[in-house]
C-alpha cells in the first residue's frame, strides 16, 4: 500500500473513535473509515498531498473528511423511507404464484424474441448498459464515445419497446 494509507491506518481506532463521537455505532464507524481509506487511496493516485511537512498525515483534513461521509450517510439514511414489514400481508396463493410464474415466462420468452432480431453490437451495448447502469464508466473503458454508446442504447430500448408493446 501507498505511504498514506500505511500512515492512516496507523491511527485506525483513533478514526473509529471520532466518527462514533459523531454519535453512530461501532459497525458503521468501520463503515465510515473504511469509505475514508477509499478516498484517501484515490488522493494518493492523484496527487493530492494531505501530509504536515512530509512527516505526519494531516489530522483536521481527515476529520473533516470523516464527517463529511457521516452527513452524506445521514443524507442518503433520510431520503429512504423504511415501511414495517409486519404492515403487509405477504401471503401469497399457489394460483397467483402458478400465473405469475407462468406470465413471466412468457415475458421472459417475448424479450428473448424480440432480442433476436436486434443487431449484435446493439444487443451488447444494450447489456452492459442495463447491467452496470453506468454509460459514462462504459466509455472510458471501451473508447467509445458517450454518445454513440447513450445513441445506441435509447434506439435498441426503443426497438424493444415497440416489438414488446
Amino acid at each position: 500500500m501507498g505511504k498514506l494509507i500505511d500512515a492512516a491506518a496507523l491511527k485506525h481506532k483513533d478514526w473509529i473513535n471520532i466518527v462514533k463521537s459523531f454519535g453512530c455505532s461501532e459497525y458503521l464507524a468501520e463503515d465510515i473509515v473504511q469509505e475514508m481509506y477509499i478516498m484517501l487511496i484515490g488522493y494518493e493516485q492523484n496527487g493530492l498531498d494531505i501530509w504536515y511537512n512530509d512527516e505526519e498525515i494531516n489530522h483536521w483534513y481527515v476529520f473533516k473528511m470523516l464527517r463529511g461521509l457521516y452527513v452524506a450517510y445521514l443524507r442518503r439514511e433520510n431520503k429512504i423511507t423504511k415501511l414495517d414489514i409486519d404492515e403487509f400481508d405477504l401471503e401469497i396463493d399457489d394460483e397467483d404464484y402458478i400465473e405469475f410464474e407462468q406470465n413471466f415466462e412468457k415475458d421472459l420468452q417475448a424479450y428473448e424474441a424480440a432480442m433476436e432480431d436486434i443487431y449484435w453490437y446493439d444487443k451488447k451495448i444494450f447489456e452492459l448498459i442495463t447491467i452496470t447502469n453506468n454509460i459514462s464508466e462504459i466509455s472510458r473503458r471501451t473508447d467509445i464515445s458517450y454518445d454513440s454508446l447513450r445513441n445506441t442504447f435509447i434506439a435498441t430500448k426503443n426497438k424493444l419497446k415497440n416489438k414488446l408493446l
